[in-house]
């Protein structure tokens, strides 16, 4: 990555986490990055460092413009105290991420 390189609009991403045993509580995260490829390493790394996995992670790249990063991650007390969706927060941050929307979802089934 070319770090004089501006932001590019066309770099989506979209991530959900769970805490790895109710898949039906989420949180999400959506915005925009410079590049999907540094934003996923940094995630990746830092769900990593605190125990989780990258259960799911899709790159997508239309005509050379439009990039999207799609992933679904697992990160033990994402719930607990201190919560672990603040280290998540600061992930995408740190990976260059511009955050738009922040949401908790629950699918009750």
């Amino acid at each position: 990555m070319n770090p004089e390189q501006g932001l590019c609009l066309g770099a989506l991403f979209d991530i959900a986490a769970t805490n790895g045993l109710d898949m039906g509580r989420r949180l999400c995260i959506l915005g925009f990055c410079r590049s999907i490829e540094m934003l996923s390493d940094v995630v990746e790394d830092a769900v990593l460092e605190d125990g989780g996995e990258v259960v799911a992670a899709e790159k997508a790249i239309k005509g050379g413009l439009h990039e999207k990063l799609t992933m679904t991650v697992a990160v033990p007390l994402l719930w607990g105290v201190p919560p672990a969706s603040e280290r998540l927060h600061l992930a995408v941050r740190s990976g260059g991420g511009i955050v738009e929307k922040v949401f908790w979802q629950w699918d009750f089934c």
